[in-house]
């Protein structure tokens, strides 16, 4: 009974602060980002393993080197990485190659519920045949990205880049329509 005579009591600013609170608390402010649409997958895509063995027995044989991603095989590895980790914290990435950008979404589970995950990366290829990562934008829950959990996910990637790249120089990166395309030479 005293609450209701205490919203009765509830002048007009007091019901917008509700109304505000109350939108908040439900999670209208995360927002999702608008994901590009999905290219066709090609058909008959080799898995990103048998991608892999095949680039090591080129660069093997010939010292050279052209590998080839679909964005659908870069999700189908995501996918199968995330099920062998069932707590993790993200789920439902998606992966992304558009105009030499790495689009990624996710959502990631956090004490004030699900946030949408943004990160865009425009990646390089250094004069000695290296891979800058350049993150363009990083959001959390449509906020700017904390630096230092971005500094977590990308200092795992910039390890496992580096450990390859540390045998072999990279030529050349390309990314449209789906395809990341990286050539690369034996050291």
């Amino acid at each position: 009974m005293r609450t209701t005579l205490a919203l009765r009591r509830l002048s007009r600013w007091g019901w917008l602060v509700l109304f505000v609170v109350l939108l908040l608390g439900c999670g209208w402010w995360r927002r999702i980002p608008a994901t590009p649409a999905p290219l066709p997958t090609p058909t008959a895509l080799p898995s990103p393993e048998a991608v892999l063995k095949d680039a090591a027995q080129q660069l093997q044989t010939t010292g050279q080197v052209e590998l080839r991603f679909h964005e659908s095989q870069a999700n189908a590895y995501v996918q199968k990485v995330l099920a062998k980790q069932p707590d993790a914290p993200v789920r439902e990435v998606a992966v992304y190659f558009r105009d030499g950008r790495i689009l990624a979404y996710a959502t990631m589970d956090s004490p004030l519920g699900p946030l949408a995950v943004e990160v865009v990366v425009v990646p390089t290829v250094t004069e000695d045949g290296q891979i800058d990562l350049q993150v363009e934008k990083a959001t959390l829950g449509g906020m700017s990205m904390p630096q230092s959990l971005l500094n977590d996910y990308l200092g795992q990637l910039d390890q496992a880049l580096n450990t390859w790249v540390a045998r072999y120089a990279v030529d050349s990166l390309e990314i449209a329509d789906g395809w990341l395309v990286v050539r690369a030479h034996r050291r």
